[in-house]
């Protein structure tokens, strides 16, 4: 069974428990009570500082399937959330995955209530009860991974979350999957440039990927930065100029003049 396979399965089955603890009807009556006043932060920001500098979605993240542990489990993600805010991260990405990434809703939740950035829910989301439980737990922003959902799915999905005030970052990982992507009504695309089967990072992937991709479209590139070399390489060979990192950020010894030589 690929790695894909598997997470689908295993969230699939994580999802009809959490259903029976809350029902999905109950999660969407809790949905209705939330104000939507604020819908659409996180594609705003983005926008918004498109041509005017970098734009870097910092991840919050304990550990990987391809990395392992990458930080101290006891790590306080609420201290680096708010370094991240205070030296220039547009955005913030929060892991609430259990089993592969050690993260939790209450990760996201408090994330949210410390910072003023807006927050993307980073999970596995392949079941419509997840994007109601984005909307409570405070998420501004949910992750699509077009390769484990099917068209129809995906925009069933994203419907869903618009029709909420959620933005949605469709992730793809190659140009057959960006002209679904293509199909789609958020403005956000994420590619990745991991490759699932074998974990193996190619950033040369976002360039040749983000090629294919319409005008209208904001390319983000995703994994394998490092070093503003890295940024500054994908600068000059394509019209990405958002990035979303983690590992780089998460394992920092000096994270504030870490992000500033990523950003200046």
């Amino acid at each position: 069974m690929s790695i894909l396979k598997e997470i689908r399965k295993y969230k699939l089955e994580f999802i009809e428990n959490q259903k029976s603890n809350i029902s999905q009807s109950e999660i969407i009556d809790k949905c209705k009570n939330i104000n939507s006043d604020n819908a659409n932060l996180f594609s705003k920001k983005l926008i918004n500082e498109r041509n005017q500098k970098i734009s870097i979605i910092g991840e919050l993240k304990r550990s990987s399937p391809s990395a392992g542990d990458i930080v101290n489990k006891s790590i306080n993600l609420i201290e680096l959330a708010k370094q991240y805010e205070k030296n220039g991260i547009s955005c913030i990405s929060v892991l609430t995955d259990e089993k592969y990434f050690n993260g939790s809703n209450e990760d996201l939740i408090k994330v949210k209530k410390n910072t003023n950035l807006p927050v993307l829910r980073k999970d596995f989301i392949v079941d419509q009860y997840q994007i109601f439980e984005s909307k409570i737990i405070g998420a501004d922003c949910i992750l699509l991974i077009l390769s484990i959902l099917d068209e129809i799915e995906s925009s069933l999905f994203e419907q869903i979350a618009l029709d909420i005030g959620l933005d949605v970052l469709i992730e793809v990982h190659n140009e057959k999957e960006m002209k679904r992507a293509e199909k789609m009504k958020s403005p956000l695309v994420g590619i990745n440039n991991r490759n699932l089967s074998d974990f193996s990072v190619d950033i040369n992937n976002s360039i040749n990927v983000s090629r294919s991709m319409n005008s209208n479209k904001i390319p983000i590139a995703e994994s394998g930065f490092h070093s503003r070399i890295d940024i500054d390489y994908v600068l000059k060979n394509s019209k990405i100029d958002t990035f979303l990192i983690g590992e780089a950020l998460m394992k920092s010894s000096n994270l504030s003049q870490n992000i500033k030589n990523f950003i200046n």
